[in-house]
């Protein structure tokens, strides 16, 4: 498999089709993809995910001021209370 940042390439705005092209141009699976963007091997992420997948614990990111804190969801607020108000 080419050497390649696949982590920059999602930050620069790449997602799982992009990958996936060019997983397909350098004949790499998925799986050696993943592994490589989570600091594992291929067998290590096959195994992690055949066991379950990582924990959500730590692995959360909620965003900043945003439509995804806790507050503005509808789990997050009191019976009753809509959002804005009493």
């Amino acid at each position: 498999m080419i050497a390649r940042d696949l982590n920059r390439c999602i930050a620069a705005g790449g997602n799982i089709y992009f990958l996936a092209k060019i997983g397909a141009t350098d004949g790499a699976s998925f799986q050696q993809m993943a592994g490589s963007m989570t600091g594992m091997s291929e067998e290590e992420y096959r195994a992690m995910m055949m066991a379950g997948g990582r924990s959500p614990e730590g692995n959360r990111h909620l965003g900043e001021h945003g439509d995804a804190q806790p507050e503005n969801q509808p789990q997050g607020k009191k019976a009753g209370q809509k959002k804005g108000g009493a």
